[in-house]
């Protein structure tokens, strides 16, 4: 059938094979990969690890900050249940990175639990599984869903609304005590337009027949009465501990991607959401647009109100942001997801077979190539490709890493069981595609972290300048040195950067071409890195005072 089957029509699908432990054991063999075991990378680990090994130090817990200023970004949330874990592990012999790591594992985790349950909601009994695989296999998240990071809890925050939402229409009260907790997160975790964002989202819903009642007004109500007080706990405590920085916060930085009260900003790249959502929502884009086409004839129903409702906010707020940063289109993956749900089961052949066999054909090249690369790397044949992989790694000693290799080679066994089962038809195809990206996701971690660490570290560098600048006293200053570089001084070699008056400091580290004049006391960069080499110079000005 083409057609979809409103809420008090529809039947649930007949019982399969299918048994839940299995897309729970999918969804670990996705998530764990990647947590632990490297050093922070680019973009925003540094920063991020920097902040919580602050908090660990002693940091204020209302105000995120490493080296000589605050980091502002985000809302703290993220960093203090990090730093919740990072202490009792720290001390077990786990380095805080990882303990950090470890709970962008849990919050994407509960973003799965969340947006499983809105989907059953919404759909019925065991669709719910099928929300969770077609925002698991999206080819956006591997990244963000392994990052130490707070992006992650825009995912969380909006999977767990679209569960409030959905819910209010059957059980109002304990929806808004849910819809609290998404808000929670959003408004503590993210920014001030995220969680605004939310808001608008609910009362726009309330226009639409299923929510159009009194009892979706307790469900909103409920959630303020609770978020507001609780968020505005932080907003005193910031603003009573640094009034300056909470001006500062509130002008530049309190809308996220808009800027701030002061400097609101739009449109600074309204292509690239049409540029990058295509591909970082794969394959939820296609398979929501097929399922909004199977609900044409009930467009009032509430599978389809609420993720298109949720689809068109979040859209046109990307468009609207002054910044394009790819993290923020985990914004679109809960309603994509949600909506593709109508459509998983009424694939056709035709359309499902194609998507097996680009999951098959794609996925299965790549995850050859990185078993070929990584034979060469090892085996030294041919001479040439092994020459040049070492040289991209440099740092890199050639040695077989045990647990990574057995992985890899599970994963890749799994992954070809998966592939015997006949008939790949709807959510078996999409099966298929999120066994695939497991597997080359699973592959690239077991084979190639060790690698990939070793050239996207700046542990190297910042020892390496923390031992140059032994027995040299007075600070370190460098004003056009990045983020990235400042945070791992701080975090690896327990150096506070001196950014905002760095030409007092007798110490200086630039980025760009040391002055003339200058001696050049100390240069380094990571292993293989050809564009970031920094230089440490005396400061002249300073050492003839």
């Amino acid at each position: 059938m083409l057609t979809y089957s409103p809420d008090a029509e529809r039947i649930n699908p007949p019982a399969s094979a299918e048994k839940p432990w299995l897309l729970i054991l999918l969804c670990l063999i996705w998530l764990l990969p990647g947590l632990v075991g490297h050093d922070p990378w680019k973009p925003r680990e540094l920063e991020t690890a920097a902040v919580i090994g602050r908090f660990l130090a002693g940091q204020h817990w209302a105000i995120p900050w490493f080296a000589d200023a605050a980091y502002l970004d985000n809302t703290p949330l993220y960093y203090w249940v990090a730093t919740l874990f990072a202490w009792p592990l720290s001390k077990l012999g786990m380095s805080v990175h990882d303990a950090a790591r470890i709970t962008t594992g849990l919050w994407c985790a509960l973003a799965f639990w969340g947006i499983g349950l809105a989907g059953r909601e919404l759909y019925g009994r065991r669709n719910g599984r099928v929300t969770v695989m077609a925002m698991v296999g999206c080819i956006g998240l591997i990244i963000w869903g392994h990052h130490l990071a707070t992006p992650i809890l825009l995912l969380t925050g909006f999977c767990w609304q679209a569960y409030a939402l959905a819910l209010a229409r059957r059980r109002p009260l304990l929806a808004g005590w849910v819809l609290a907790g998404a808000w929670l997160v959003l408004f503590l975790g993210t920014s001030l337009s995220e969680f605004a964002l939310g808001v608008l989202t609910a009362l726009l819903l309330a226009m639409f027949k299923p929510w159009r009642r009194g009892a979706y007004l307790a469900t909103v109500l409920t959630a303020l009465v609770i978020v507001l007080p609780v968020g505005g706990m932080w907003l005193a405590d910031f603003a009573h501990t640094s009034p300056t920085l909470f001006a500062l916060w509130l002008h530049q930085d309190a809308f996220g991607p808009f800027g701030g009260w002061g400097h609101v900003q739009f449109f600074r790249s309204p292509t690239y959401f049409f540029s990058a959502v295509p591909w970082f929502a794969w394959p939820a884009l296609p398979l929501a647009l097929w399922g909004g086409w199977v609900m044409r004839r009930d467009l009032r129903s509430a599978a389809f109100v609420m993720p298109a409702l949720m689809i068109a906010l979040n859209t046109l707020f990307l468009i609207c942001a002054s910044d394009n940063e790819e993290a923020h289109l985990l914004l679109m993956l809960p309603a994509l997801a949600l909506l593709s749900t109508a459509g998983v089961d009424s694939l056709r052949h035709g359309a499902a077979a194609a998507l097996n066999w680009f999951g098959v054909l794609t996925l299965g090249l790549l995850t050859g190539a990185l078993w070929l690369g990584w034979l060469v790397l090892h085996l030294g044949l041919p001479g040439s490709w092994s020459t040049e992989l070492q040289m991209a790694s440099p740092a890199y000693t050639a040695n077989l890493h045990i647990p990574g290799f057995a992985f890899a080679g599970i994963v890749s066994a799994i992954w070809i069981w998966v592939l015997s089962r006949k008939r790949p038809l709807g959510r078996r195809a999409l099966t298929n595609w999120v066994c695939g990206v497991t597997l080359l996701w699973g592959v690239l971690i077991g084979l190639w972290q060790p690698w990939l660490d070793a050239s996207k570290s700046y542990r190297s560098v910042s020892l390496s300048l923390a031992h140059a600048l032994q027995g040299r006293n007075g600070c370190l200053g460098g004003d056009r040195v990045s983020d990235k570089m400042a945070a791992s001084l701080d975090y690896f070699a327990g150096i506070p950067l001196q950014r905002s008056n760095a030409t007092a400091c007798p110490w200086l580290l630039t980025q760009e071409q040391v002055p003339a004049g200058s001696v050049t006391i100390w240069q380094g960069s990571r292993p293989g890195e050809r564009r970031e080499l920094f230089s440490l110079y005396a400061n002249p000005a300073v050492a003839t005072r």
